[in-house]
């Protein structure tokens, strides 16, 4: 098995709200939105963070946050931070049935527990293909997706 990299997709909305301070671009830290039609908002969107790259404080207070709101989820994932950023940014637009695009807030662990329900067997092998595991909390439940099997348990 190739080496794994755990990683926090944080909200970076929730996280201003309730610490009442911004993420900020730097050493472990990705915003989604760069780089996309969006980048005006990465503010307040997706943050992808590489835990071995930050102070053990800032991932405390993470976890907490994650006890406080849903506003993040735990990536177990075998790329490194800009890879899994790039496949991640891919996932950010969805095409509807009627031609439209629409945001997929899989940030959202709500979104996210849901999605993983959704989908059917082609597509959540497609979604998830890059992630080995994804730990969220869902309705004060600590579940997982598995890359193999991708179910919400």
């Amino acid at each position: 098995m190739p080496e794994q990299h755990l990683y926090a997709l944080v909200d970076g909305a929730q996280y201003q709200t309730q610490r009442n301070k911004g993420l900020l671009a730097g050493t472990g830290l990705f915003p989604l939105f760069k780089g996309t039609p969006d980048a005006a908002l990465s503010h307040a969107g997706p943050w992808l963070v590489d835990v071995a790259r930050v102070a053990e404080s800032f991932v405390e207070e993470l976890t907490a946050l994650e006890r406080d709101t849903p506003s993040l989820s735990w990536l177990i994932s075998p790329q490194d931070l800009d890879g899994l950023a790039q496949l991640l940014q891919l996932k950010l637009e969805v095409r509807l049935p009627d031609g439209r695009s629409a945001l997929l807030r899989f940030w959202d662990p709500r979104v996210l527990a849901n999605l993983a329900q959704t989908l059917d067997a082609g597509q959540r092998e497609e979604f998830f293909s890059h992630i080995y595991e994804w730990h969220l909390l869902h309705n004060g439940q600590r579940v997982w997706i598995g890359r193999h099997h991708a179910d919400a348990q």
